[in-house]
This record gives structure tokens, sequence and C-alpha cells, in this order.
């Protein structure tokens, strides 16, 4: 199994396809390499994907350490990554808090974008407090800081994604129970406190596509029609009858449209060469 150790913390990472260009995806909080199961198979055949656990998630080192994860420190995680993968210019797409990650790889190395994918994500995690989401979110926390990783996993969704296939829920309710609660509640932490990207957005100038699913929490699709708006060279894609993972839950529209974009700024189209 290949790890990288990266600032001392060994991270689980995997590379799948041959040819094309480089393809990076990073998922969200609470996520792993699983959630980009449906993209590796269908990508890997034309491009080069790199995929990753985060620091304190998947089979990644947990530190015991609730300051060490922040966006900043998952930020150089994430390229550290792609240096060891010898990549030098790549397409990127985020999930969520992955989302945020990549925003920051966008504006510290856009140099090395061919493109940018956005999902279900937002320039700054502020939710509202009276917000579906931020609710259901500070009841699991304070389930796993008072009972445990495993009464916070048992803790029902308020919504139920109508295309999410239910043995993928379990999945994830599985996943969740075993997930460390320093890192569950240190990420938490981290990317509310994230400075965010709205001041800079506008830096920001890669091609990029800008996704979300129509029945995601309203503060994050709202989240991510001002991503449309405020980045100067974004597209958007909505998918119908879609929440928080559209990736998951309506995965052969969601690939049509990375696909798409992908296509459109792959590097045999632009003029800088590797």
């Amino acid at each position: 199994m290949p790890f990288a150790s990266v600032s001392g913390v060994r991270l689980y990472y995997e590379r799948h396809g041959d040819a094309g260009d480089p393809l990076v995806f990073v998922h969200g909080y609470t996520g792993d390499i699983t959630d980009w199961r449906l993209q590796i198979a269908e990508f890997a055949r034309d491009y080069r994907v790199l995929v990753m656990d985060l620091r304190g998630h998947g089979r990644s080192e947990a530190p015991v350490d609730r300051h060490a994860y922040t966006i900043a420190l998952m930020t150089a995680d994430i390229e550290a990554l792609i240096d060891e993968a010898g990549f030098a210019r790549y397409h990127l797409a985020g999930h969520s808090m992955g989302g945020a990650i990549v925003q920051e790889i966008a504006l510290r190395s856009p140099q090395r974008l061919l493109s940018l994918t956005l999902e279900d994500t937002a320039l700054k995690f502020d939710l509202p407090a009276n917000d579906e989401m931020f609710e259901f979110r500070a009841k699991r926390l304070h389930l796993a800081r008072t009972e445990g990783m495993a009464a916070a996993a048992a803790l029902d969704l308020p919504w139920t994604p109508p295309h999410m296939p239910p043995e993928r829920l379990r999945e994830v309710d599985e996943r969740l129970a075993r997930m460390s609660a320093d890192a569950f509640i240190g990420a938490a932490h981290g990317l509310v406190d994230w400075e965010g990207a709205a001041e800079r957005a506008t830096s920001i100038t890669t091609p990029t596509l800008v996704i979300w699913g129509d029945l995601d929490a309203p503060a994050l699709v709202e989240a991510s029609r001002r991503l449309a708006e405020l980045l100067p060279n974004a597209s958007l894609e909505v998918i119908p009858e879609a929440s928080h993972s559209p990736q998951w839950e309506r995965p052969e529209l969601f690939n049509r449209a990375l696909r798409r974009h992908l296509e459109a700024n792959r590097l045999s189209r632009t003029s800088t060469n590797t």
C-alpha cells in the first residue's frame, strides 16, 4: 500500500491510470478515497489519477493534536503528494472541505493548474447558526466529545438523498465510527477557522467548474452560486435531485459534466507544456 510521510504524518494515497493529463481529487470532511470510487474507474482510462486520504481520514495517520488539522496544513500535504507523484501541471478537483484546500492551491500555485473543479463547497464555511447542516454538525460534534465516534455516526441524517445507494450510506456510517475523534473534532474546527477566499477569489483565474447538487443545504447552494459569481473564469453545473455528494448520487451526470470541463482544458489545448 502506498504511503508518503509528509510533515511527519503518514498519508495514504493511490495512483490510477498510465496515460493522459494528471488529475487530482481531494475529498471532503470525514471522507476518504472511496468518495471518488466512481470517478477513479471512469477517469483512469484516459487520465493519470491521484487520490488520497487527508490526514486523520481513511488510512492516513491521525495526529492526536487537534490543532494539526488546519486547511493550511492539509493544503501543504496535498501539494507535497502531488510533487511525490511527479505532476508538473494537473487538473484539480475538491469536494466540500476539499474545495477549501484546492482553492488555496489555486491561489498558491496557479501556474501549475490546468483546470479547477469546486464541488458543493464555499468561499468560507461560516454557516448560519440556524442552518440545518450547522445544527446537525453541532450535534455530531457534541456526541463525539461526550459519547464517542460510534454515537456520532449513529445520529440520523436530517435528509435522505433520493439517489444515494443504501449500501453507500452504511459504508459512510461505518467509516465515521472508525474515525479518530481527534481528527473529527480537529478538522471541524480547522474548517470553520479557515480565513476563506472571498477577498482573494478574483485572483483565481484558472478555468473553474463550480458544480453542486440542487438539494444540498441552502447555505451551501448559495455559497456555490457566490463562487460562480466571483471567480472570473468560472462555469457552473447544477446536478438535479442531488444533495451534498453528486459524484455518488448521480455519477453519470457528474462525470459527464466533469469530463467536458477537463477536455476543454486538457494539456494539449494549453500554450504551456510540462
